[in-house]
This record gives structure tokens, sequence and C-alpha cells, in this order.
């Protein structure tokens, strides 16, 4: 009993579960993702920007920045010497050249020096511009002052049911 060595063994086969699949997800297309681009506070980007989606500016851009579907926002620090090409610009930081887009604010901290280009603006308390401005033309007739155009004939039957009810209630 406690003298002889015996020695078993047991060999046992196991079978393991087949590795499951690995599914993977197909890569997005570039153009139906619409990202954010920034330049960091430290950075000094020598040449042209075109995104289409928001472009935010805490640094130093020489060159254009194109994002004609998107924001563009310089920060508080951010300066640009270039022109701006948007739907929609934000300056709260320096802009030296030409903002062109449907809507510009200028904030506290803003300053433009050059020519903008814009159906609406707004320059809050503190913001500066210098240079000239011009308001884009209406693209449609809905955006435009003129609200109907009417003949002299029309005119007189207008001036006429107006002296009627003028004198119907007095």
């Amino acid at each position: 009993m406690f003298g002889k060595d015996k020695k078993t063994t047991m060999t046992e086969k196991v079978t393991l579960p087949e590795a499951a699949p690995v599914q993977t997800k197909p890569p997005e297309s570039v153009e139906s993702t619409q990202g954010n681009t920034v330049i960091a506070s430290d950075v000094c980007f020598d040449g042209n920007i075109s995104a289409t989606g928001m472009i935010y500016i805490h640094g130093k851009v020489l060159g254009n920045i194109e994002s004609k579907t998107g924001l563009i926002k310089v920060m508080r620090n951010g300066y640009v010497e270039g022109n701006i090409i948007a739907k929609e610009a934000v300056i709260d930081g320096r802009v030296i050249g030409q903002c062109d887009a449907d809507s510009i604010d200028i904030h506290e901290n803003g300053k433009i020096t050059g020519a903008i280009l814009y159906h609406n603006l707004s320059i809050k308390r503190g913001g500066q511009f210098t240079g000239q401005s011009e308001v884009r033309p209406a693209t449609t007739s809905s955006a435009s002052n003129v609200i109907d155009i009417i003949t002299d004939k029309e005119s007189e039957s207008v001036k006429a049911a107006e002296e009627d009810l003028l004198e119907a209630s007095h």
C-alpha cells in the first residue's frame, strides 16, 4: 500500500466549442459624417482649410478657411489672417481678411479688419469691425422687402375701399 508506486494515467478528450465569427462594422463613409476640426491654441497652421463640419480656431491660421455648410468659430485667442467662407461665422478672436457668411456674429473680444459679406450681422458690445460691409442680396423672393406691386387702377380701388371704411366707422 505504502511501498508500491502506482501510476495511473487518464486521458480525456476535451472538445472546445467553435469560436464565434468576429463581426466587423463596415467603415463609415467620410462623406456621410461631419466632423469637427480644431486648431489648438499652441498650433500655428500655414495653409488653407476646407471642411464640411464645424471648425474651431483656438490658435493661429495663416490661410483661407472654408466650410460652406458649417460653422467657423474663431475663439477668444484665435487669430486668422486670410478669408473665411462659411454658412455661419462666430468671431471672438482676431480676423484679418474677408468674411463671407450667411450669418456673422462678432462677440465681445472679436475683431474683424477687412470686408464682410452677410445676410445677418450682429456685433456685441466690445466687438470691433473695421473695413467694408455688404449685405448679400436675397436669393429668393420671399426674403425681399417688396410685398406686392399693384397697378394704378388697383391702387385707386384700394384707396376707395379705405375711404369707404373710414366713412362707415364715423
